[in-house]
């Protein structure tokens, strides 16, 4: 029987450095240009004959040498927006031209399941609800670490909760209208939290002799591996690395490394988690950064 195509996504927040991701090592302006943050060549790990990987993205290759990794570079718009909040904003909701109102997953969702039959279909791990998964009448559940369970973690109390969706209101209200905004979160608030409630119980259902990293990277990875597993007929999982901190300005080679590091080391840590349970043939998992 086939099994239904599932999307995970990471968002590596703040504007990861391309150049230094995948390196045009062959074209002199890199080497001109980047005189102390250029990799030096022989540290490289080359997949095509003018391009190559960060070396810290070696946990990676083996998948580009499998034929199950794609890289698209360059990927923009006319006259973009050098603004992390605009820049983020377009990339969301696929809108260069306009304030976009609904994000471009929140689209895909309406389409995968237009009555909004499970409350699972859609789910993101951190704080908050991305606004690529945000449209009206599609709920998605939003919950920190599955493991010490709890939605909108840190917060405590009606009050605190009202003084948070009052944030959320102000943060969006100014651009996509503040009724909208709070029709959105009372319509399909309800269905988030029932999600939630029943995503508590993916990790009691997960064994795995695979280890992630014990960073924000490594937690949410494994949680979407374990909704993945738990078989809630999840179709889009969402999580974001720890705010801009990919927006690598001073100490950059350093940074970049570490973040590397990571990241390289949790997605090969995923990917190995599905197939020891046979359950990765379905799952295509899309990183991305604002800036390219």
């Amino acid at each position: 029987m086939a099994k239904d195509n599932v999307l995970a996504v990471l968002s590596l927040s703040g504007g990861n450095d391309g150049l230094n991701t995948v390196v045009p090592f062959t074209n002199g302006l890199y080497r001109d240009y980047r005189p102390n943050l250029g990799i030096p060549e022989e540290e490289l790990i080359p997949i095509t004959d003018d391009l190559a990987f960060n070396p810290h993205m070696a946990p990676l290759k083996k998948y580009w040498d499998e034929g199950k990794m794609a890289i698209f570079l360059g990927v923009g718009y006319p006259t973009p927006s050098y603004s992390h909040f605009r820049s983020m904003d377009i990339w969301h909701t696929c809108e260069p031209n306009e304030i976009g109102s609904e994000g471009w997953l929140g689209r895909v969702l309406k389409e995968l399941d237009p009555n909004a039959e499970n409350v699972l279909t859609g789910v993101n791990f951190g704080r908050g609800l991305p606004r690529a998964l945000a449209k009206e009448g599609v709920p998605v559940a939003s919950v920190g670490d599955l493991e010490t369970y709890g939605l909108l973690t840190g917060i405590e109390g009606q009050d605190q909760r009202t003084e948070a969706l009052d944030v959320f209101s102000k943060m969006y209200g100014s651009t996509i209208g503040s009724g909208y905004v709070m029709d959105y979160i009372r319509r399909t608030g309800t269905d988030a939290l029932k999600g939630a409630d029943i995503l508590a119980a993916a990790p009691e259902q997960y064994s795995s002799t695979v280890e992630y990293s014990d960073t924000a990277v490594g937690q949410y990875m494994k949680n979407i591996a374990q909704t993945h597993l738990a078989e809630f007929g999840t179709r889009v999982l969402y999580t974001t690395s720890p705010y801009n901190g990919f927006d690598t300005h001073a100490a950059q080679a350093g940074n970049h490394t570490k973040l590397w590091t990571d990241v390289s080391h949790n997605v090969d840590a995923f990917m190995n988690d599905l197939r020891e349970h046979n359950a990765s043939d379905n799952v295509t998992l899309l990183m991305f950064s604002e800036f390219g």
